[in-house]
C-alpha cells in the first residue's frame, strides 16, 4: 500500500467549500424555477425554446466542481512513497539538546525561556542546510524527539511542536540527555559532530554527571556547547504558558529559576566547546554557529524525497475545465438530434 502524504496539507480545508458552492448553485436554480413559473407554463416554454437545456449548465457545474477538487489537491502537493535521491554536499551530524522542564516556562527572556529558544533554533537549523541535524527534549528523562536527518523543514515543524508539556517526569537531567546524544551519533562516517546542549543549567540528576559525559564526548570526538537561558537573579515559574499563577514550594513561597552560568561553562569546558549566555538581544546561537562553521566538513551522499504526485490531479483538473467549456449551455441544433445530454423528462 502506498504512503500518501500532503507536503501542504492545510489547503484541503478549501474542499470544504465545495458543498457551499453546491447548496448555493441548487439555490439558484429553484429561485430560476420559481422565476421561470411566473412567466407561464413550463412545458409551454419548453416548446417555445427547444434550444435550452437545464441538464447542461447541471452537467458543466458538476465538472467545474470536480476540476476545483483536484486543483486543490494538486496545490495541497500529494506526495507517494518515496525515493532515495543521490546528492553530494559537505556537512556535519549536529545534535541539539533541548530543555523542557518546568524552569523554562520562566518569563525572564520573551515571551518566555522556551519560547525564545524555539525561535532561535529555528533560525539555526535553517543556517544548517547541508548538514543533518537531530533534537533531544529532556526534563527529569530524556528522548530523541527527531532523529538524525537533513530534512530540515520536518525538523523545524518538531520544533515549533515542542512544549513543557510533552514529558510528565520533572526535573533536569543533564547528563541522560548527552548521553542520549553519543547514542544517537553514527560513528561510521567521516562528518563531524557537536552537540548544542540549550537549558537552565540546573540539574537536578546528578547521575550520570553531565561534566563527566562531556569528557566521554570529547574523547569520542564531540565537541559540546552550551547556551544558558534565563537570568542569574531567577525568575518564578509559571503554573502553565501564560499564567500569572507560580510553583510555589510546601511552604507557601514561590519558586524561583536561577540560570546556573557555573554548570554550563563547566560541561562546555570539559566538551571542548563554548559557552554562551543567551538574551533577549542576542539567542548565543549565531556564536556558536560560527564555531560549528569551523569544524572539517564531510560528504553527505544521500537524503530522502518524496516522490511528488501533484502533477497527476492537476493534469486531470485542467481537462475537466477544458470539457467544461465545450458543454454549452443551449443545445447545439445538430448535437439534438444526436440526443447528447437529452434527458426524457428534460424540463427548463
Amino acid at each position: 500500500m502506498f504512503d500518501v502524504q500532503f507536503a501542504n496539507i492545510e489547503y484541503l480545508y478549501l474542499l470544504l467549500l465545495l458543498p457551499v458552492m453546491a447548496l448555493g448553485f441548487l439555490l439558484y436554480l429553484r429561485r430560476r424555477r420559481k422565476a421561470l413559473q411566473k412567466i407561464g407554463n413550463i412545458k409551454t416554454l419548453k416548446a417555445l425554446s427547444p434550444e435550452t437545456s437545464t441538464s447542461r449548465p447541471i452537467i458543466r457545474a458538476v465538472l467545474a466542481a470536480m476540476a476545483i477538487a483536484l486543483l486543490i489537491v494538486a496545490v495541497a502537493r500529494p506526495r507517494v512513497g518515496s525515493k532515495l535521491k543521490e546528492t553530494t554536499s559537505q556537512g556535519n551530524e549536529i545534535m541539539i539538546l533541548l530543555d523542557i522542564s518546568n524552569s523554562m516556562r520562566a518569563t525572564d527572556m520573551y515571551p518566555s525561556r522556551l519560547e525564545s529558544t524555539k525561535n532561535a533554533i529555528s533560525n539555526l537549523v535553517r543556517k544548517l542546510s547541508s548538514d543533518r541535524v537531530g533534537l533531544i527534549i529532556f526534563a527529569g528523562s530524556a528522548f530523541v524527539q527527531v532523529p538524525m536527518t537533513t530534512d530540515l523543514k520536518a525538523t523545524d515543524i518538531f520544533i515549533q511542536s515542542v512544549s513543557c508539556d510533552m514529558i510528565s517526569e520533572q526535573g533536569t537531567a543533564l547528563g541522560a540527555a548527552m548521553n542520549l546524544a553519543i547514542k544517537s551519533f553514527n560513528f561510521d562516517d567521516n562528518l563531524s559532530k557537536a552537540i548544542i546542549l540549550v537549558s537552565d543549567g540546573e540539574n537536578h540528576e546528578p547521575e550520570p554527571d553531565p561534566i563527566q559525559i562531556a569528557k566521554l564526548c570529547a574523547e569520542k570526538g564531540i565537541v559540546v556547547h552550551t547556551i544558558g537561558v534565563g537570568d542569574v537573579r531567577g525568575a518564578p515559574i509559571p503554573i502553565k504558558e501564560g499564567s500569572k499563577d507560580f510553583i510555589k514550594d510546601r511552604s507557601g513561597e514561590i519558586v524561583m529559576t536561577k540560570l546556573d552560568e557555573t554548570s554550563l561553562q563547566k560541561i562546555a569546558q570539559a566538551g571542548g566547546g563554548i559557552y554562551v549566555k543567551a538574551s533577549n538581544s542576542n539567542s548565543g546561537f549565531p556564536t556558536v554557529y560560527n564555531e560549528i562553521s569551523k569544524m572539517k566538513k564531510g560528504e553527505i551522499v544521500q537524503y530522502a524525497e518524496f516522490d511528488e504526485k501533484f502533477v497527476v490531479p492537476a493534469l486531470f483538473s485542467l481537462i475537466l475545465f477544458v470539457t467544461a467549456c465545450f458543454v454549452l449551455k443551449r443545445k447545439n441544433r445538430w448535437i439534438r438530434k444526436m440526443g447528447l445530454f437529452e434527458r426524457k423528462d428534460d424540463n427548463l
